[in-house]
């Protein structure tokens, strides 16, 4: 017998009658599969197109965490700032580094570190 005659004599494939129609089941398994596919192009959209932290950002964040520090610790973080960023920074904060009694002005020296950063930027 050759495969030929073996596929002839074989009977026709039956399918139950439900099989063959559209009903409630198959349209909410339709909708809960759509439902899954968009949950999960949401995250990856998400994760795609989430806002990047731009670095005037970052320098932002940093000064503002150097501000929770103790006065002395403050003016010297941001002394340190400034000189990775090649800041011109003002010329008391060199003494007001070493003698805690010397007036400082945080303010100027953020200004002179938002300058140079503006500076780099260009």
């Amino acid at each position: 017998m050759t495969p030929e005659d073996l596929v002839s004599r074989l009977a026709p494939v039956r399918v139950p009658a439900e099989f063959a129609e559209f009903g409630l089941r198959d349209a909410l398994a339709v909708i809960a599969l759509g439902l899954l596919a968009g949950v999960l192009l949401s995250v990856i959209l998400r994760g795609l197109t989430r806002p990047r932290a731009t670095p005037e950002s970052q320098l932002g964040d940093r000064i503002a965490s150097l501000k929770k520090l103790a006065p002395q610790d403050h003016l010297a973080g941001l002394a340190q700032l400034g000189a990775e960023l090649g800041a011109d920074l003002p010329q008391g904060l060199q003494k007001a580094l070493y003698d805690p009694a010397a007036p400082s002005d945080p303010a100027a020296v953020e200004a002179a570190i938002l300058a140079a950063a503006g500076r780099g930027r260009r």
